[in-house]
């Protein structure tokens, strides 16, 4: 189970802050565990004709129960791009340092999400 808040700042230059918070919540072989993580995002959009896509870089520090502190920070560079009003592609390069575990564990990944919005709205 996960539970997100997202806040978002406009800045000089079209550049936006976003901020979001999120709690993960786990239960591994009966034992409850949570994940706190906190994803600074700075981005801009860019248009290309008809085509847009926004640039981003971020870093997201974690505080896991299990270790008792903040054991894991990882830091992405991608873009986002829009298909639709309510589609997109994310594509980015997400550098991972775990140090909750021992030896400490770096991770380098590169990833393609399609994210899709839905609104309650009618």
């Amino acid at each position: 189970m996960l539970t997100a808040v997202t806040f978002n700042l406009p800045l000089a230059a079209g550049i936006r802050l976003s901020d979001r918070n999120r709690a993960d919540l786990d239960w591994k072989n009966g034992i409850f565990t949570w994940r706190y993580r906190n994803k600074l995002s700075l981005g801009r959009t860019f248009a290309i004709r008809s085509d847009h896509f926004i640039p981003y870089v971020a870093a997201e520090p974690c505080y896991e129960s299990q270790y008792g502190r903040w054991s894991t920070t990882a830091l992405y560079v991608g873009s986002l791009s829009p298909v639709r009003k309510h589609v997109q592609f994310n594509s980015y390069f997400e550098h991972e340092n775990n140090t909750g575990k021992h030896p400490n564990q770096q991770v380098n990944a590169v990833g393609l999400a399609l994210c899709v919005y839905f609104s309650l709205e009618k």
